[in-house]
């Protein structure tokens, strides 16, 4: 499937592998990467990040709903990570340098992401109570 244009990739295949990274990280206790994405979508992660980055072109309501499908688990992924990150013992330096290195973040634009950048309707991830986490 790897080098299948993704207008010939089915929707429940596109599904299924989304799915199926969501069960490795949980199983691994890792949080959910756009790195396993490509690889259970068998999808070369330059094109993931064009599409996460809205660079490719979804005319029909068929690519519409991939491209919808692949976004929703790569605002997920941005998602997981950070989550992880404030997990107790867990350093966010890392998680931190991860997402500006591989998910467009960018704290200089109040945490906008490559998910959410002007014409997307993505919320950007807003941490509420983090002070209250305990140590």
């Amino acid at each position: 499937m790897q080098d299948t244009p993704l207008e010939r990739r089915r929707l429940a295949d596109i599904q299924a592998a989304i799915e199926r990274a969501k069960a490795y990280a949980a199983a691994q206790e890792v949080p959910l990467t756009v790195e396993r994405l490509a690889a259970e979508m068998e999808m070369d992660l330059k094109l993931l990040h064009r599409i996460l980055r809205g660079e490719v072109a979804a005319k029909s309501p068929g690519m519409k709903a991939k491209v919808a499908a692949i976004r929703k688990a790569g605002g997920e992924a941005t998602a997981s990570v950070m989550e992880h990150a404030l997990r107790r013992g867990s350093s966010a330096n890392m998680h931190m340098l991860y997402l500006k290195n591989h998910a467009g973040y960018d704290s200089e634009k109040g945490g906008k992401t490559a998910h959410n950048e002007d014409g997307d309707k993505t919320p950007p991830v807003i941490f509420l109570g983090e002070e209250d986490i305990p140590d």
